[in-house]
């Protein structure tokens, strides 16, 4: 069963980011499921907005 989450989604390039919410899996033999409380966007997320590196949008 999975878990509803909201994320970020870019749908088009140089689009906005969108808040949104999805369906997280549920963890895996081996994996832990980690609650966060904040996150923020980097450099590296403004590249793939941009559409400088692959893949293109949409990207979650």
């Amino acid at each position: 069963m999975g878990l509803p989450v909201r994320a970020a989604l870019l749908q088009t390039v140089n689009g906005p980011f969108v808040i949104d919410e999805v369906e997280l899996e549920a963890p895996r033999a081996g994996e832990l499921r980690v609650r966060m409380t904040a996150s923020g966007i980097c450099h590296t997320d403004l590249t793939y907005r941009a559409g400088a590196a692959p893949p293109a949008p949409p990207r979650r």
